[in-house]
């Protein structure tokens, strides 16, 4: 784990996972000159095409700014997590994650808030997606 000076900015929607990182330090850092604290499993690098190439993951429960108790990514519902593949980024909402192997396919499942699966927000599910070369798969419901 390390400690960098921290700093403000721009939308989720960054292109790589430096440049979000590289937002958020600028974001804290405009918080009462707050320093962000990058914890050790905030970067991931996994396969989660099957391609055997790691792809990059950032997971915002490991991102702690120094100026507030609240994580700008982090709600009742859970953190933001990234994932970058090729061109995308992808973001969801979780109260945690884990890559499984399906008979040699990479599957990501993520912990959701209930409120995604049809039940009170204090309820807990889980969301599987695999990757078919272009986006994520998952059989859940399209948020209206």
């Amino acid at each position: 784990m390390f400690f960098v000076a921290l700093s403000t900015s721009a939308t989720m929607a960054q292109t790589t996972a430096d440049a979000l990182l590289t937002a958020s330090i600028r974001d804290c850092a405009l918080w009462e000159e707050g320093s962000l604290h990058i914890g050790e499993r905030a970067v991931v690098e996994m396969d989660l095409t099957g391609d055997g190439s790691p792809e990059t993951l950032v997971d915002t429960s490991h991102l702690e700014c120094s100026a507030t108790p609240l994580s700008p990514y982090c709600g009742s519902g859970g953190c933001s997590l990234f994932a970058f593949v090729e061109d995308h980024v992808f973001e969801w909402q979780a109260l945690g994650w884990r890559v499984i192997d399906w008979d040699g396919e990479p599957v990501l499942l993520i912990g959701r808030d209930g409120g995604w699966c049809g039940v009170s927000s204090a309820g807990y599910c889980f969301e599987a997606l695999n990757w078919n070369g272009e986006t994520f798969l998952t059989v859940m419901p399209p948020v209206e």
